[in-house]
């Protein structure tokens, strides 16, 4: 009967070892290897209590076989009861010391606990009984990446699942192995087999395959295994958060809004998932749920810095006042040089100056590579003492490996030398900041003008600034002035629905721009469109010809020195500058052709130069766009570079701006 029960072990049918351990058990009761194996099929159906009454018999009437001792281990290996598994193991290898299992079971065990030379000690025990078994080999390739040799790890693992294809740790730690190298394809397949050898292993494995499948961009088989793994562990907040992410992509918003709320339920803290809830119930109109859950989640881990600008960006979107969340946070944490850092930030909003650079200090002196107070410290020191800007900069640079953090400090490096007059080092510096990314909209491509659409006719006065032209402070005080008069209300905003906005369509596209869509934007505006002025972030052939009878008042300055501001101030169109210099004169200069012709061929163009005679510059915006009052100046508070201070980079930008000199030249200004 014994041999019944151990041939269908051996074949995997537990249900039928099960029935003939206790057939064995009724006509023989006392047989105690018939109890331990009646012990083994219950462990194996998850009845631990009834395992462990089985293998208590078992030694009861045997207690010098060691494979009793070793079964009992394992059973409470498997409860938790770690000291009680060693002793086991240890009387296990007192009655048999080449019981291979046990040395195995020892060595994993000191392996959690972090005890490399106990683990080696138990390995090499191994290793005297069996050094090829795949069991071993397992153990000596996770041994092995304890000591940081994952190439001998990796072999090991591979030779374990050669020599057994069929066992499941093999295959647990070989897809482990090509996940840390980021094999992704390789991970997935060896991860996929250990799930099928063994379900009980079921949720560590599972979320490597969902990483796995993850990199490799495969959503609907990663949504699979998620599914999956949140049925074994319905409260995995780091699971219900990815799946939420996976279907916010798929539009599916919903089941996304669902399984952030359940992530949030089950840990309140899981910063992973409240940014996104907040972003879903914001956009839904639940402001007091997004409140709640960010209140919820400082309330559960107020430690935790990300949380809190978690809290204070919500704060900021509902335009509540963000200092009673300041305070808390601060209070939480005292020393935290994010909350100091974001200090720092509120008071130079408020321009308290003082304020702010005594909370740049303090963060600093927390962690001297925190980004927005080194920034605020850059453009300090940049007012006072360029030199001392210049310093800072170079110690921060060599640190500054991302793209946009890098950009940013190497565009102040530029601009401190460019003040103490090294203008020749802040080009190059410049030139390198470029070849760095900066977020922005897509610059328009060029329009032939050949392309460009039928000739409409649209009263009304248009009003385009070229990127780099300081013209903020005119078009703010002609707003105040025209009220809704003057459309200003495409800054920052991507389409406008009329083919005109920031997103541009080539010609022929169903959603380029027309007289006819301009003239019903205008009406849903509530302006007529003979009195509308509107602020155009882009002119080319195509929307002169179609919007042709409209008056279009371009205000300038020298194309030169607009390129420079463009490249270290931006643009109000927020266009990205290109990552060479000389491609963005190009575009620039295309675009400036455009108004050129235009000027040259009709009336329509008014071209106001607000670096020459700025009582006439004020006297022609004023007369052009109906201005009651005079202006009050045109220029603001400004860091942009001077009227002129091209002239310093004209040898070494000489190939940029001999791209712009001939429109510069058509435009009023000298070519040299």
């Amino acid at each position: 009967m014994i041999v019944d029960i151990i041939e269908a072990m051996r074949q995997g049918d537990f249900a039928a070892a099960l029935a003939a351990s206790r057939d064995t058990l009724a006509a023989e009761p006392d047989n105690a290897e018939a109890h331990h194996l009646l012990g083994v099929c219950l462990q194996q159906k998850g009845d631990l209590a009834g395992a462990r009454k089985s293998f208590d018999r078992a030694l009861e009437l045997a207690p010098d076989v060691a494979t009793h001792h070793f079964s009992l281990a394992t059973l409470k290996l498997s409860e938790g009861d770690t000291a009680g598994a060693t002793r086991g193991l240890k009387d296990t290898l007192g009655l048999d010391p080449n019981q291979l299992g046990a040395y195995v079971l020892l060595a994993h065990m000191a392996l959690a606990r972090g005890d490399l030379p106990e683990a080696t000690s138990n390995l090499r025990l191994a290793q005297r009984v069996n050094a090829d078994h795949p069991r071993v080999r397992v153990v000596e390739g996770y041994v092995a990446q304890a000591e940081g040799d994952g190439e001998r790890a990796l072999k090991c693992f591979t030779l374990a699942a050669e020599a057994d294809p069929n066992l499941a740790a093999a295959q647990l730690a070989l897809g482990q192995a090509y996940l840390s190298r980021g094999m992704w394809p390789f991970a997935e397949q060896a991860l996929a087999n250990a799930l099928r050898l063994d379900a009980a292993r079921a949720p560590s494995t599972l979320r490597g395959l969902v990483e796995a499948r993850r990199r490799q961009g495969k959503a609907e088989e990663t949504l699979a295994a998620l599914d999956e793994l949140i049925t074994h562990v319905p409260g995995d907040s780091r699971a219900l958060t990815l799946r939420a992410k996976l279907r916010a992509r798929q539009g599916r918003g919903v089941d996304a809004l669902a399984d952030l709320r359940a992530a949030l339920d089950a840990n309140p803290a899981e910063e992973g998932a409240l940014g996104p809830l907040i972003t879903l119930l914001l956009r839904g109109g639940q402001v007091d749920e997004a409140r709640r859950r960010a209140d919820a989640a400082v309330e559960a881990a107020p430690n935790q810095d990300a949380l809190w600008k978690h809290r204070m960006n919500l704060a900021g979107m509902l335009r509540e006042d963000v200092r009673p969340v300041l305070e808390r946070w601060q209070q939480a944490l005292p020393q935290s040089a994010a909350c100091l850092e974001m200090w720092c930030a509120y008071h130079d909003a408020r321009g308290e100056h003082e304020q702010a650079s005594q909370f740049a200090d303090q963060a600093l002196a927390i962690n001297p590579d925190l980004y927005a107070a080194n920034v605020y410290k850059l453009r300090e020191e940049f007012r006072q003492d360029p030199a001392l800007a210049l310093a800072r900069a170079e110690r921060l640079l060599p640190a500054a490996t991302e793209g946009p953090v890098r950009r940013t400090v190497l565009g102040w490096r530029g601009m401190a030398l460019d003040a103490l007059g090294r203008h020749a080092e802040a080009a190059g510096c410049w030139r390198e900041m470029v070849r760095h990314p900066s977020p922005g909209q897509i610059l328009p491509p060029p329009v032939a003008p050949a392309d460009a659409a039928p000739a409409g006719k649209v009263p009304g006065r248009l009003v385009w600034t070229p990127p780099g032209v300081g013209a903020e402070h005119v078009l703010r005080q002609a707003k105040a002035q025209l009220g809704p008069r003057f459309h200003l209300e495409r800054v920052g905003r991507e389409d406008d629905g009329d083919g005109f906005g920031l997103r541009r369509f080539a010609p022929g596209h169903p959603e380029a721009g027309s007289a006819g869509r301009w003239e019903a934007m205008m009406r849903a505006a509530g302006l007529e469109p003979a009195e509308a002025r509107d602020w155009l972030p882009h002119i080319d052939p195509y929307t002169l010809a179609a919007l042709g009878e409209a008056r279009v008042l371009v205000l300038l300055t020298d194309p030169r020195d607009a390129l420079l501001n463009w490249m270290l101030h931006g643009s109000l169109q927020n266009y990205h500058f290109l990552p060479d210099i000389g491609g963005a004169a190009q575009w620039l200069a295309s675009a400036l052709e455009a108004v050129a012709d235009e000027a040259e061929a009709s009336g329509r163009i008014d071209l106001v130069r607000l670096d020459a005679d700025a009582a006439e510059a004020a006297r022609q915006i004023e007369q052009a766009l109906g201005l009651e009052s005079p202006l009050a100046g045109l220029t603001g508070s400004s860091e942009r570079l001077p009227a002129g201070h091209w002239r310093h980079y004209a040898e070494s930008l000489a190939e940029e701006f001999a791209v712009l000199a001939p429109v510069a030249a058509r435009l009023g200004y000298p070519a040299e």
